[in-house]
């Protein structure tokens, strides 16, 4: 891919969030199912990866990155947001799901995902493991690279992965329209509202700029120690019965403020400010309308997911 075609459109929206806002999405946005944790961690242990140091790049509020630390001595979190950097510190002062296997603290830091080795004292060759948590869409990829090939150890491992798009569990009644409904809101009414970086992760990562083909490339990084994997494309259940990220049952109050974290809606409310909350809002409206078509107040929701993983030469 080509210098010309990879033109990085900053993503602003989260990094602008208020305390309120911040802690809503901490409340909103959960961690991801240990299916994912499980790969990941088999695949950096299987290929000689050690568990050392973690860095959770683009760790928002730190709900993946907590759940991570329990597999390593050192733990960095790192988000350009300072009120989401805020308030993963608030959420983690005094728990024990903050620590380490060290029994260390998280360290989370506000820094982009560029300069990682500006970050963290002695940073050049000190990453075990690198992660990010539906956020890589929102990095200049070819700095982040480089970034990445800086901090990373020889034999340790990036794993980017996203898991953006939601969609009605099979078991849904009338699941044909409620997905049509779905669809409706993220491919034809936010459409306006997205970004590069949204259309990246709906589109399951495959454009997603790689150090091989950046430009400049960026060397320690080659396509002979890639993986991807996919799973639940579209919505059809890899394993016919079960969302590999978890089904998650959810009434119809939760998935009205579920879906209204979504940077495009928050793009559209910022537009709309009279019509945010309201009937009219584009995502009141939306859940109306699976409201009819349920019956009732709950459903089951899952997302797809697209893993990414990089050995470093």
């Amino acid at each position: 891919m080509s210098s010309t075609s990879q033109t990085h459109l900053e993503e602003h929206t989260f990094r602008q969030y208020t305390p309120d806002q911040a802690k809503a999405y901490a409340d909103l946005r959960h961690s991801y199912h240990d299916n994912l944790y499980k790969i990941i961690f088999h695949h950096h242990a299987s290929t000689g990866g050690s568990f050392g140091t973690l860095m959770d790049v683009g760790c928002g509020p730190g709900n993946v990155t907590r759940p991570l630390a329990k597999r390593f001595n050192t733990v960095y979190g790192v988000d350009p947001s300072p009120e989401m950097i805020n308030t993963a510190k608030d959420l983690s002062a005094g728990s024990h799901e903050a620590e380490t296997a060290s029994g260390k603290k998280i360290e989370f830091i506000v820094g982009r995902a560029e300069e990682l080795g500006k970050l963290i004292p002695d940073a050049e060759s000190k990453v075990d493991l690198l992660t990010a948590a539906t956020a890589a869409h929102w990095f200049d990829m070819p700095g982040f690279w480089s970034s990445a090939a800086q901090v990373v150890k020889k034999g340790g491992m990036v794993a980017l992965w996203a898991g953006s798009s939601v969609y009605p569990h099979p078991s849904t009644p009338n699941l044909a329209r409620v997905k049509e409904l779905f669809l409706r809101l993220e491919r034809q009414y936010l459409v306006p509202y997205e970004t590069r970086g949204n259309r990246i992760a709906r589109n399951a990562y495959v454009n997603l700029p790689l150090p091989w083909n950046v430009n400049p490339r960026v060397e320690g990084f080659s396509p002979e120690g890639f993986k991807r994997l996919d799973w639940d494309l579209e919505g059809h259940l890899s394993d016919g019965r079960h969302f590999f990220l978890g089904d998650r049952p959810v009434t119809l109050v939760q998935l009205e403020k579920q879906l209204g974290t979504a940077s495009q809606v928050t793009r559209w409310r910022d537009e709309h400010p009279q019509l945010a909350g309201t009937s009219e809002d584009i995502v009141v409206k939306m859940v109306q309308e699976v409201r009819k078509e349920l019956g009732g107040e709950e459903l089951i929701i899952g997302n797809s997911c697209t893993l990414l993983l990089f050995k470093k030469d």
